[in-house]
This record gives C-alpha cells, structure tokens and sequence, in this order.
C-alpha cells in the first residue's frame, strides 16, 4: 500500500474518539491546503490569460462561483458579516435604494 494511503478503520473504531477527531482533522487541513495550492494555480492561470486577452473559457456558474469566493473572502478579511441575501441589492434592480 502507498505510504500516503492509510487503512480503512475496522468496525470497531471509534469515529467520536479524540484521536479520531484530531486524524480527521489534521487530514481535512492537509487537503484544505492542497485544494487551495490547486486553487491558487488555476487562479494565476486565469490573470495571465487576462493578460494577454486570451479567453477565460468560464460557464456562467464557475464565473459566479468564482466572485462568490472573492466576496467572501474579501469580507471576511475585513471583519465583516455575510449580508443576508435580501440585502443584495443587484445593479440596475428597481429595489435598490437611490
């Protein structure tokens, strides 16, 4: 079996045990890394297309997908709350306040 490949735990292991939560816990960490190494790649790839004005090749959902995250993380970089989605007001939306 590869280093990197651990055993499925039998049916005796203890999921709620502490050991078993800090196991998932250190593994999620790790590929919450790799998922953002990976992330962070397909993003540079995507300014240096913008650079040259090469297309981006984005469907509609992986482009709002993608200012979702930005939102997001832009928020909460900066202390701030999600807003609650009646409170988002979209450009040129008649509801949204002059």
């Amino acid at each position: 079996m590869p280093d990197n490949v651990k055993p499925q735990p039998d049916e005796n292991y203890d999921f709620d045990s502490p050991q078993a939560i800090a196991e998932m816990n250190r593994r999620q960490a790790r590929l919450g890394l790799l998922a953002q190494e990976v992330a962070l790649a397909a993003l540079v790839e995507l300014k240096q297309k913008l650079a040259t004005a090469t297309p981006l090749n984005l469907k509609g959902d992986e482009a709002r997908s993608l200012l979702d995250a930005g939102m997001r993380l832009e928020r909460a970089a900066r202390g701030l709350q999600e807003p609650e989605e009646e409170q988002l007001p979209l450009e040129g939306d008649p509801k949204k306040p002059n």
